[in-house]
């Protein structure tokens, strides 16, 4: 009788953590009175009610020492074995539970709440393998046991084996059709699957059960996101927000489905509340930066990019945010700066090297313009208007070659933009191949036809000249 030491009925510090965890007085004097019992009545009813009682409270040491005694007292009893594992588990003990979860299969090796609880266990402590093994042995037991399906959809979930996961739930709904959890789950393994429309559907199967499950209206919201359904995302957030006001990330979410629709005051303010919501928080903040940005409020852009990167120095899209900024406020040498830090923290986005390209072409900074244009079609092959300002910028370096390669690699890839063949009709007037020149300067004026004007080019050749020489690019 050890553990009955230990236990202190009566003591007025016992009294006053009761009273701490909210018991209410019929409770309070229920339990009382049968701890009183309990001194001299070792009713094995009695204790289970006792153990109960501060299980359900959450009291666990209290609801293990008394397990404890009705083990000293019944030894063979499944259920005080099996009740001592789940007061261990709770304690966060998990080895410790799963020795006495294995003494009560002893006991009883036909009680599949036993496997079921083990696998529960297991899974708690990260053996994933074995809870697998211990719900499938259950469900062996009991083919139509919800609980033993249903966990071992979860443990493969942890485990990301989504298509198992997602045939448990399943197998679930064909057992119990409004089995509102098993949607809920559906519905997050379709989305890791990328079957974003059953997602939804699985999602609105579980509304119509629980419809004030924020966190379901808020897991939909980013399936339909997903599917550029931004208006219905909006709504999915919304409702999500209306049953728990203070949920962040709804409305940071919210806040990015009202900017890909061009709603930027409305996603504005859904980011306001956000930070209000998490102080501090880099993404907010950031996406206030894009957010003034695209409306073209520059300095306030670059007031809410700088203190995203005090908080989070490490994310390379703030500096480069707000060197758009400064190169659209001509700061060109800020710019400059910020995204050469971009580019220290992240080497390989081809957008970054690009505007550092056009950075340090109007700094007249010539050959490093050069060798980041070469780095934006190293790393985009495919950016016909880099390859052109490459030719461009070639052409200014007196590298007349090269910048002919690159204005054809541009045409090679989009042959109906006009523009490389306003820059070739101009390298071969230098080259002094007048007839190309004219060649390449008409398959323009075919692709920009409100340019073309008459001329006859012995007698207004400066004409000609005179007009590509002055004429601006005109990017798609």
């Amino acid at each position: 009788m050890k553990d009955y030491d230990g236990l202190d009925f009566f003591g007025e510090e016992e009294s006053d953590d009761k009273e701490r965890k909210g018991y209410n007085d019929e409770e309070l004097a229920k339990i009382l009175k049968l701890e009183e019992e309990a001194q001299t009545n070792f009713d094995a009813e009695n204790l289970e009610e006792i153990i109960n009682f501060y299980f359900e409270s959450g009291d666990f040491e209290k609801a293990l020492s008394y397990v404890n005694v009705l083990l000293d007292i019944y030894p063979y009893s499944t259920d005080a074995w099996h009740k001592k594992a789940l007061i261990l588990d709770s304690l966060g003990k998990f080895d410790e539970a799963l020795e006495y979860f294995d003494k009560a299969i002893l006991l009883d090796p036909t009680d599949t709440e036993i496997f079921i609880n083990k696998g529960i266990t297991l899974d708690n402590s990260e053996k994933f393998e074995q809870a697998i093994e211990c719900f499938q042995g259950a469900a062996e037991k009991e083919p139509e046991n919800i609980d033993a399906i249903f966990n071992m959809g979860l443990t493969y979930e942890k485990m990301e084996k989504f298509v198992e996961a997602a045939q448990s739930f399943e197998s679930v709904l064909r057992i119990d059709k409004e089995h509102k959890d098993a949607y809920y789950e559906l519905g997050y393994c379709f989305d890791f699957l990328d079957l974003l429309k059953e997602s939804v559907h699985a999602y609105d199967k579980h509304l119509k059960y629980s419809p004030f499950n924020y966190t379901a209206w808020y897991n939909r919201g980013i399936v339909l996101n997903r599917m550029a359904r931004y208006y219905a995302a909006i709504e999915s957030y919304e409702m999500c927000i209306a049953i728990r006001r203070n949920f962040a990330s709804a409305w940071y979410n919210c806040g990015n489905a009202y900017a890909s629709v061009g709603r930027l005051y409305k996603a504005i303010e859904f980011y306001e509340t956000s930070l209000e919501l998490r102080k501090n928080d880099p993404y907010s903040l950031h996406n206030l930066g894009n957010a003034y940005e695209e409306l073209g409020e520059y300095t306030k852009a670059i007031e809410f990019f700088s203190e995203a990167i005090k908080i989070d120095p490490q994310n390379y899209e703030s500096y480069y945010g707000r060197g758009n900024c400064y190169f659209n406020l001509k700061s060109f040498e800020f710019a400059l700066e910020d995204l050469n830090s971009a580019l220290i923290l992240c080497k390989d986005y081809s957008e970054i090297w690009y505007l550092k390209a056009d950075s340090e072409q109007v700094l007249e900074r010539g050959e490093d313009a050069i060798r980041s244009y070469e780095m934006v079609v190293k790393l985009d092959p495919l950016n016909n208007e880099a390859w052109h300002d490459l030719g461009c910028s070639l052409v200014e370096a007196g590298r007349l070659d090269n910048a002919l390669d690159a204005f054809r690699r541009s045409l090679e890839i989009n042959p109906e933009w006009g523009e490389p063949y306003f820059e070739l009709a101009k390298l071969y007037f230098l080259k002094e191949e007048a007839n190309l020149g004219l060649l390449m300067l008409d398959e323009a004026f075919k692709r920009n036809p409100h340019e073309r004007f008459d001329f006859d080019f012995n007698n207004d050749w400066k004409i000609v000249l005179n007009f590509l020489a002055k004429r601006q690019p005109v990017y798609s």
